[in-house]
Parts: structure tokens; sequence; C-alpha cells
């Protein structure tokens, strides 16, 4: 079978597509990875996001396929859904869809899509190119919702959680049938430069200054963090064994790949959601392959909970150099609607000062939060800051807009409770780029660097303060002050502001 796989996403890294292309390829499959980056990016721009010439280059290469798969989240629907409209009108190839947002909208998706994968896609897949190469049916095929030509529609359950990762091949960067949509709209053949220069433009490799290579060492998260699509996707699997590690050696080897093809790799992003939760045993084994046969200075992703001395010893010494925590809130009412009482200021701190004994070998962290969260008040918001001013330097602030992501408890009780009345508007069309204007929020962006005195933040974070300059009537004033200053930071930035 000929099978074009699509991703709206804007890095090129995808993991999980790539991960499906190679495995399709082993399997007896030909693949042909069409990159597509959405246009929108941080702003709406309405429901039409390709342009008619770009659409007209990828129906053309969708036209001698046999299958179409297009991976999405929630941001990209309205661009899977252009992409479908379009192959559809032309051609008579079935388009599947999978991904985060297809698992958790499954009754949205397969409006558009003729078939939607719902869980783990690859075994599905391979099930679906076998099942269409024999023209079996395919209507009873687990993991896999199918509409038929009558508008009936098949539910099949998920199959059981493949626990062995290491049955997946690496990510496949053969660059052969791989094509990507450059700025102009047209799409061309990858070639080993411009995918390259696309992995020196990634945020943690701008931040670094070096090109990175991302992986995932595992799948899933420990914790179950009520704005978080992960706590969606583990329901669906009764939360039994969601979270899976791959071998330490299928690891190394994957990146003793990735050295051989693209010697000028400066650093590797492991993007797994809570890297520091691998058992103690497996990483430090993972520790000492790594400082043996890859040496090179790598990031990592971790929670309050999961940072531990004997941890972020074994890993700085195997070269970590970057780390990004979320700490999301600093107030207790806020920690206990995300479910994450645990993850309490104390244990925000200790894990911060764990990390800050290693300063000296490695770049500031960045510590991620949330805000314009409707459920949050400003003195919830000066907690944060008043947090933040106790935070040992150096460090980054991440501040994310929250987006209430379908699937998710939090989304539950914003439609519950009218906080989502519009969903193009209020949650498909909105990223978390996009921070409103607000006094807690200018001093958010004014703290981001790490370099404001701490008790000049928290006497700018004071109850007194902050009622008085929160106040609804000063709102709009400050609302132009942040818009002015992200602009201004924006132009400053070598990367013209993508990290804003």
């Amino acid at each position: 079978m000929r099978i074009a796989l699509i991703s709206p996403f804007p890095d090129i890294t995808v993991f999980g597509l790539r991960t499906m292309s190679a495995y399709l390829r082993e399997r007896g499959h030909w693949t042909r990875m069409i990159f597509l980056p959405d246009p929108a990016c941080d702003e709406d721009y309405g429901e039409e996001r390709y342009r008619p010439e770009t659409l007209r280059q990828l129906v053309a290469l969708c036209r001698d396929v046999d299958l179409v798969g297009i991976t999405l989240m929630t941001n990209y629907f309205a661009a899977a859904r252009q992409i479908t409209h379009a192959i559809h009108a032309a051609t008579s190839v079935p388009v599947v869809w999978g991904g985060v947002h297809a698992t958790i909208c499954p009754d949205e998706c397969i409006v558009h899509a003729d078939i939607v994968c719902v869980g783990d896609g690859e075994e599905a897949l391979l099930d679906l190119a076998d099942a269409l190469g024999r023209g079996a049916a395919i209507d009873a095929l687990a993991n896999l919702w199918v509409r038929a030509g009558d508008g009936a529609i098949s539910r099949n359950p998920p199959r059981p959680l493949l626990r062995d990762l290491d049955r997946y091949p690496a990510p496949d960067y053969s660059l052969a049938d791989h094509h990507f949509m450059v700025a102009d709209g047209t799409i061309t053949p990858f070639t080993r430069e411009l995918t390259e220069r696309h992995l020196r433009t990634g945020t943690v490799s701008n931040l670094l200054g070096k090109m990175g290579y991302q992986t995932m060492t595992g799948r899933g998260c420990p914790h179950k963090c009520s704005y978080c699509a992960n706590d969606a996707l583990k329901n669906l699997y009764d939360k039994r064994g969601y979270l899976r590690w791959r071998s330490v050696e299928h690891v190394i080897d994957e990146l003793e790949q990735v050295k051989r093809r693209f010697p000028d790799i400066g650093f590797v992003w492991i993007s797994d959601d809570a890297f520091f939760s691998r058992p103690s045993a497996s990483l430090a084994a993972f520790c000492a392959a790594y400082k043996e046969r890859i040496g090179l200075p790598f990031s990592c992703l971790a929670s309050p909970l999961t940072v531990t001395e004997e941890k972020m010893a074994l890993l700085v010494d195997a070269g970590l150099v970057y780390v990004q925590m979320g700490i999301e809130s600093g107030s207790a009412r806020m920690q206990a609607l995300y479910n994450r009482a645990r993850m309490d200021n104390r244990r925000v701190l200790r894990a911060a000062r764990i990390i800050n004994r290693y300063r000296a070998r490695m770049f500031p962290p960045s510590y991620d939060f949330l805000l314009d969260v409707p459920y949050e008040r400003t003195e919830d918001t000066l907690e944060s800051l008043r947090l933040i001013a106790r935070l040992p330097k150096p460090y980054r602030l991440q501040p994310f807009s929250l987006v209430l992501y379908p699937g998710t408890e939090l989304h539950r009780m914003g439609v519950r409770d009218g906080h989502v009345r519009d969903a193009h508007r209020d949650v498909y069309a909105k990223s978390y780029n996009m921070r409103a204007g607000s006094y807690p929020n200018l001093l958010f962006a004014l703290a981001q660097g790490g370099r404001m005195p701490g008790p000049l933040l928290r006497l700018l974070a004071s109850r007194p303060l902050g009622r008085v300059l929160g106040a609804a009537p000063l709102r709009p004033g400050f609302a132009w002050l942040y818009r002015a200053l992200r602009a201004l930071k924006a132009r400053l930035r070598p990367d013209g502001g993508r990290a804003a």
C-alpha cells in the first residue's frame, strides 16, 4: 500500500508520525510524508488555513496513494478539515485522522474523516493498510471508527496498550519521499539542508544556540493534571499501564543512528512529559550508556515531585544542561484545582534548589506557569508571583495562557460553568501564547527573564499593591502596557519573537 502521512504541526519532529512511517515501511508499505505547518500558528486565521495553490500541490501528491493519514491536536482541527475536504473533493482516497484530538473527540472528527483512529495508532494503521491491501473489510478493526458509504459508523474499542515500545523502529528521517511546505506555500521535497535548518529553529534549539534532535523515551505521564490531555488519554484505558518506557538500548541505538545521519547535531531534546519519573535503575543505566556512546548535551522535562538529588546528579554527569519544569501555580487553591496539591510550594522550592545546585554546569532552567485561568482570582496569580520571588536564580519563566482542551476535567468544568460558549473562539482558535493583558500578567512578563530582584517582585505582587493596581479601572492601561512590552520584546529577539 502507498500511504501519505500529513502533519499540520509547526515543528518538523512529529515523533509519533515519523515512528508510524518507519513502522509501516518496515512492514512492507510505502509512505510519503508531507509536512504542512499550519500558517495560523498563534493567531486565528479563520477556517481557511492554506492557499489554493498549496492545496492543489497537496492533492497532486495524494492522487497516487491508497490512504491518507492526518495527525492533529485541537489547535489544528481547522487545518485537518481543510486538507481533508480538498482531498475528498479531488480524489476517492480514504482519509484517516489520528492523534490526541482524534482520540478525545472521535464523534466530531468522524464527520469529516472517513476513519478515525482512537488511541495508539501504529498497530491500528498497520491493520488498516493490510486490510485495504487485501481488499478485506475494515469495519471491525480495533481502535478505528469507520464511516460507511451510507453514513453508518462502526465504533470499535481500543486494543490493550502495547507495553513493548521497542517493537517500533526509530523515527523516519530517511528523506525518501518527504515533502515540506515552505513560507510562500509551495510544497517542496525535503532535503538534508532544509531538515537541518528546521532542527536549528526549535524552541530549545533557539535557547541553547545549537541544532537539536528531539526524541521521546516513553509514552504517558505519571500525573493526572486536570488541564492536560494525558488524563483524558488515561481514561481511555482505565488508567492502567498508560506510562510506558522504551529500553535504554533502544533509545541509545536511535541516537547513534541520528549522530551518523546528522553529524552536526549539537544536543538531544528529550521531550517525555516527565523524564525524571523514569525508574532510578533505568535512569542510571541510561546515563551510563548515554555518557559513553552519545556524549552530547541534552535537555529534558521534570515535575516538582520527580526531581531528586540522586537523579539530578546522574543526569548532569551524563550531560544534562537544561531542564524545563512545570510549576503552573503558587496558589494552594489552584494547585488543588489542577490535581497537583502534592506539588505544593514546599516541594516546588525543594526541586528548584536541587536544580540550582548545578547552575554552574547548566543553562538557566525554565519554569512553566498557567495564566488566564477562568477559575483563578487575582490573588492566586499574585501568589504565583510571590513564589517566583523565592525561586533561586538564575531561571526563565514560561507563562502559558490556559487552553481548555476537550476531554480534560477543566474543559468539562468550563462548559458546565459557561466559560466555553463558542468552541472555536474559546478553545480551537486559542493558543497558549495568546496571553491577556493585565497587571499580574505584566509582572510575569517583566519577571520572565529571571532578572527582577526578589524583594521588588514581592512588593509589586503584595496584596495591597495588587488590589490597587489590579482594580478594574486600571485594567485597560495595563493591558496596553502589556501589549507594548510584548511587541518590544518580540522586535528585540533574534528569532523574530517566536518565543516572546
